[in-house]
């Protein structure tokens, strides 16, 4: 939990409040009195501009002086407590709360509060509470980075849902997979989730790119710093993952100077090699 208003009360050099004794019933009693007051001089007023027509004229100073007595009697905003916030700018927060210390905490619009914070680019919900006398509460719910999409030549980060959350400070999110095409970044999260079925296949992923708006290309590391395009099926591209992942382990079939996999075809894997690696099965010598 983030306090991002503290309590500035003036304290004593021994650090506590200073206040003058008094009985401890007494604060609850008086705030709620306050309240009571307020709620029964509004139901007056009201009904006195019904009776004369002035309703318009009346209602903005009725809830103006209101706002004066509760602030008055401690209803008044001391503290913002925030929790879930991890990557949200805590200044770009409270510019977006927009709530000043000594604010009556009964005046807030807390659906507007929450509007402005879910905008933020990081926040994927909110909910806004008053916690009375005094603290306006906020919990966050972030989103979580998923994935690199690359368009038009540049990078942004968006989140399991395809949304963009930023194309700024991208350098601690390097280890990421890069997702490529247009309408990839709603797409990815099925394909991810079923690409860590083969952990040790998922750990040399580099990119994903999304072909024809109907089946993914999955780049790889290879073992001389290249890369190798695993060609993935319209449909049954698990089955044809999985099937990668077992020929990988039994017989290293990316360990051999491979560029190109296509699993295009149920049950097939075709394998194109590098050109220095078919240059050498075919010289001299070499058995084909």
């Amino acid at each position: 939990m983030r306090r991002l208003i503290g309590n500035n009360r003036k304290t004593s050099p021994g650090g506590r409040l200073r206040r003058r004794a008094r009985p401890t019933w007494l604060a609850p009693v008086a705030r709620w009195g306050a309240v009571a007051v307020l709620l029964t001089g509004i139901g007056g007023t009201v009904g006195w501009a019904i009776e004369t027509g002035q309703v318009g004229a009346v209602w903005s100073t009725t809830v103006d002086g209101a706002n004066r007595i509760a602030a008055d009697a401690g209803l008044a905003v001391d503290d913002v407590l925030v929790t879930g916030r991890q990557e949200t700018d805590p200044m770009m927060l409270l510019d977006v709360v927009g709530v000043e210390r000594g604010t009556s905490i009964l005046s807030l619009d807390l659906d507007a509060i929450r509007e402005r914070v879910s905008a933020l680019p990081w926040v994927k919900s909110a909910r806004v509470e008053r916690h009375l006398p005094d603290t306006l509460f906020i919990a966050l719910t972030e989103r979580r980075p998923m994935a690199l999409w690359q368009r038009h030549g540049k990078l942004a980060l968006v989140d399991e849902d395809g949304v963009v959350i930023s194309d700024r400070k991208l350098g601690r999110f390097g280890a990421l997979p890069i997702i490529i095409g247009e309408g990839a970044p709603e797409r990815a999260r099925d394909t991810i989730a079923m690409l860590a079925s083969e952990p040790d296949l998922l750990a040399r992923v580099r990119a994903l790119t999304w072909i024809g708006e109907r089946r993914w290309t999955v780049r790889l590391d290879d073992l001389q710093g290249g890369g190798i395009d695993v060609q993935l099926p319209e449909n049954g591209a698990a089955a044809a993952w999985t099937q990668l992942g077992t020929m990988e382990r039994d017989h290293g079939v990316l360990k051999r100077d491979v560029m190109i996999v296509d699993l295009r075809i149920p049950n097939q894997l075709i394998v194109r090699v590098t050109p220095a690696a078919a240059e050498r099965a075919t010289a001299p010598g070499k058995n084909t």
